[in-house]
């Protein structure tokens, strides 16, 4: 990977450049008689150069020349542009971030294990709140829930006045494909604004809540269809044609970004053929009824590891990123807690988050991280413009070896039909100090780093640090724009 395109450091040095080819000039123009100043690039100087001896020499046409020389080769300058790549995002729906790669015992997700070791896994990583609505919308807007343009429905309609990531790449001149297998992705709720394609074929027909259908494997045949082009300026293809007919202009051009959910992890638990017996494993602390989950991890690991598969063998595997994570996890009684959507215990808002860059080194970043950095991260790789109205941080500058520095993360789920209000924030060095807000006024306060399960609560036995927490979450609050819903 291009250095320019993790240095955060690229456009003060690039500043610094002009600012000493400008003043070469000057001086170069003053010894010649008084020139007008114009900006010159760096392969200029040689011309810069025979004008300042030419004058010392008492030859004042030869100088003159030598500068008027070198604004013709100079030409206006080139603005560098970062290097574009193709963006697949790999969500999976209630995937716990304690996969093998993370130290669980049991083998459940061996492909997903093996992107793992080539790419910078983010430990630390949060969802922005514990229910599908509340997180995968938000994640693909950059934006927190309570930001976004929505209504008070269960099943959140995301209003066209959101912009989606979709939607910047489109704008940008990319090209975009997505498909999901859940039957809310199916309605017109808004997921699908800016994708050239949006396949809702994998959702199973009549579909209803806790659908047992089984899915991964047919969202694996869709995404390896639309991807099914060894040019990927074709992509997204349907039966071998490319779908966007017209060319594009833009950074992104010639680039595609895609993104696939898929959902068998999420309940009812349903036998896969030729899975293990995870239930006959032993795993310490682990309860039995995880034995099922397992085993529909294992699955759509495997087909996740069809679509890894194919993504390798094409040409445009070299400049292709791979994102893996979440929406949200699962309790399977921490806190006296199963299945998700109300609170945001560890188990249900701590997410797998996988980047893999052509080029870059394996890494493990331990500060924690948000889904908010996702948008931004997909801007940069795609060499789309900035948007200060995001809140994220780009991952990329995560990416090159540097130190990383610590960020707090705000979680925001606000009230819904079936849910009350829950807000979050880690502060302090990674795992760091977590606070909940209740509402109501009751807070609870946990010490990560030595508290890991959530067991003790802080807040009344440390109101200093309590202070502290409170203080970060409201300095996280007051950053936000929030919207009501629409009832």
């Amino acid at each position: 990977m291009r250095r320019s395109l993790f240095s955060i450091f690229a456009a003060d040095i690039a500043a610094g450049v002009a600012i000493l080819s400008v003043t070469a000039f000057a001086f170069a123009a003053w010894r010649a008689g008084g020139a007008a100043q114009k900006r010159l690039r760096k392969d200029a100087g040689a011309e810069t150069v025979a004008a300042d001896e030419a004058s010392e020499g008492g030859g004042e046409a030869a100088a003159d020349a030598a500068v008027e020389r070198a604004e013709i080769d100079a030409g206006p300058p080139e603005p560098e542009r970062p290097r574009a790549y193709n963006v697949i995002l790999i969500t999976v729906d209630t995937l716990r971030f304690d996969l093998g790669f993370m130290g669980y015992p049991r083998p459940v997700s061996p492909n997903i294990d093996a992107l793992a070791a080539r790419s910078v896994v983010y430990e630390h990583a949060y969802a922005m709140a514990s229910f599908t609505p509340k997180c995968l919308g938000p994640l693909l807007i950059g934006k927190y829930s309570s930001e976004v343009y929505r209504d008070f429905e269960h099943y959140t309609n995301f209003a066209p006045a959101n912009v989606f990531l979709a939607e910047r790449v489109q704008e940008g001149g990319g090209r975009t494909m997505g498909a999901a297998t859940h039957r809310y992705f199916g309605w017109k709720k808004g997921f699908d604004q800016g994708f050239d394609v949006w396949d809702t074929s994998a959702i199973p027909p009549n579909s209803v809540d806790n659908d047992p259908t089984i899915t991964s494997e047919k969202l694996s045949d869709v995404a390896m269809g639309l991807l099914g082009s060894a040019n990927a300026a074709d992509l997204p293809v349907r039966a071998a044609e490319p779908v966007v007919t017209e060319a594009r202009t833009g950074p992104a051009k010639d680039h595609f970004f895609a993104w696939f959910h898929y959902l068998d992890p999420h309940l009812p638990y349903v036998p896969h053929r030729g899975a293990p017996d995870f239930a006959s494993m032993p795993a310490e602390g682990v309860p039995r009824e995880r034995a099922a989950y397992d085993g529909e991890v294992w699955f759509t690991d495997a087909q996740i590891g069809r679509l890894l598969g194919h993504v390798a063998e094409q040409p445009w595997a070299k400049e292709t990123v791979i994102v893996l994570t979440s929406d949200h996890g699962e309790a399977f009684g921490e806190r006296g807690h199963r299945g998700h959507g109300r609170e945001l215990w560890e188990p249900l808002v701590r997410v797998p988050l996988l980047v893999y860059v052509p080029g870059a080194a394996p890494r493990r970043i331990q500060a924690k991280r948000s889904h908010i950095d996702l948008v931004p991260t997909v801007i940069e790789l795609m060499g789309l413009a900035e948007d200060a109205e995001l809140h994220g941080t780009s991952l990329l500058r995560d990416l090159d070896g540097a130190a990383v520095e610590e960020r707090d993360v705000y979680i925001d789920m606000p009230e819904g039909p079936y849910n009350d209000m829950r807000r979050a924030v880690l502060t302090g060095p990674s795992p760091g100090l977590k606070l909940i807000d209740f509402g109501g006024g009751r807070f609870e306060l946990f010490d990560l780093a030595t508290d890991p399960a959530e067991a003790k609560n802080l807040a009344s036995a440390e109101p200093d640090r309590l202070a502290a927490a409170k203080a970060a979450m409201t300095r996280a609050r007051e950053s936000l724009k929030v919207l009501a819903p629409t009832r």
